[in-house]
């Protein structure tokens, strides 16, 4: 009898805590009476999610804590939909953390669970979180590096990261698009400098215009009247084609960088791995913007202080070359912006973003998705299902 009376003590205990650190109160949860209640309660903290615990090492599908609401302005999701990123390749090697583990506060560094951006249906909210969000609603968004990722069966979002996912778009389509777009509008506008006024008569030539960011970056470019050039392989010139590119040029043919000449860009957006170094000198363009900077490597090399001067001297080093004739090399990265997303999500929902899949698989084949994009040559973005 006082066993039982102690064994209810407790789990009441371990329901209140849990409930305070989730920003709802002890009547919005149900207390176990027993051990199969127990066990069940067991179940509800408890998710399956692909996760890293050595770096170098293959992904392990593991059970993990259900993430905690952490802020009350965020929300839990039950994930229905994710896609693959190249920096989930990195990652899982241990790119970038030296500079992640300074942004990650108290969370844990390892096990790591990857994947950035996600679709799916809201489970739990904060008590400050927009009333026009409800349980039940299903809602897109992505995961900033620097917290645990989408590549499991729930997720955090904090505020500014999610949007209500549009009535026309399946879940894997409104996960496959975010990240890339993201990544595109962070180089594009903030590192490039263009906004909604200053978009007239300009001119941009993208390096590797068919895969996930660069598929992104001309629909985001089109849609504010830019006149875009891309580059691809042949198998891939239909695809560019249809995302309303206003010139198209085969880089496997020889006359390639002649065509590339012949005009004037205000700037190179490189998603190809292109290299700034192997950019013709007769190419006319007033910005050169990589997503292949080497800051984050300098970072994991020489640490915080030493990655960040050794990158300072790399960049003025390419830019004292290039800025003799007029031109600029810049770096261009990911940014977690609220103000970027809703501007993304406006374009989605009007139809004028739409997603480019390359292949889909199931939540169970996760590292063969992470293989596909570790091959290459992608044609659009890799999706994963969790449902």
């Amino acid at each position: 009898m006082r066993s039982s009376i102690l064994l209810q003590s407790l789990q009441g205990r371990m329901l209140a805590r849990y409930s305070k650190r989730n920003c709802f109160t002890q009547t919005q949860l149900s207390k176990p009476a027993n051990f199969a209640a127990q066990a069940q309660f067991s179940d509800v903290i408890k998710m399956n999610a692909w996760q890293v615990h050595s770096y170098e090492e293959d992904l392990q599908l593991s059970t993990a804590r259900k993430p905690l609401l952490r802020f009350i302005d965020s929300i839990l999701v039950k994930v229905e939909s994710a896609s693959v990123n190249p920096i989930d390749l990195y990652m899982k090697d241990g790119y970038a953390k030296n500079a992640l583990n300074f942004l990650r506060e108290d969370e844990m560094e390892l096990p790591l669970t990857l994947g950035r951006d996600f679709c799916g249906t809201i489970v739990r909210k904060g008590l400050t979180v927009d009333k026009k969000y409800k349980v039940g609603d299903r809602v897109y968004g992505f995961i900033p590096l620097y917290r645990q990722g989408s590549f499991a069966e729930y997720v955090v979002a904090e505020h500014g990261h999610f949007h209500h996912q549009p009535d026309h778009l399946r879940p894997e389509e409104s996960a496959s698009m975010i990240y890339a777009a993201m990544t595109a509008w962070s180089a594009l506008f903030v590192t490039g400098g263009l906004t909604r006024g200053n978009t007239k008569d300009k001119r941009v030539l993208i390096l590797g215009a068919s895969g996930g960011v660069g598929t992104m970056a001309i629909q985001l470019l089109k849609s504010q009247g830019v006149h875009v050039t891309g580059t691809c392989a042949t198998d891939a010139v239909s695809l560019v084609r249809s995302l309303k590119a206003d010139e198209v040029f085969d880089y496997t043919q020889q006359d390639c960088i002649q065509k590339i000449s012949e005009n004037r860009y205000d700037i190179i957006l490189d998603c190809a791995k292109f290299g700034v170094d192997k950019i013709p000198n007769e190419w006319k363009f007033e910005q050169y913007i990589t997503l292949n900077s080497p800051l984050i490597l300098n970072t994991d090399k020489y640490g915080l202080v030493g990655g960040s001067l050794k990158s300072i001297s790399t960049l003025l080093s390419e830019n004292i070359i290039k800025i003799k004739d007029g031109k600029m090399v810049k770096w261009g990265f990911f940014l977690p912006c609220s103000k970027g997303f809703a501007f993304i999500s406006r374009l989605v929902t009007c139809g004028l973003l739409r997603p480019v899949i390359h292949k889909k698989f199931s939540f169970e084949q996760l590292p063969d998705a992470l293989n596909e994009v570790k091959k290459g040559h992608l044609r659009g973005k890799v999706v994963v299902n969790t449902k």
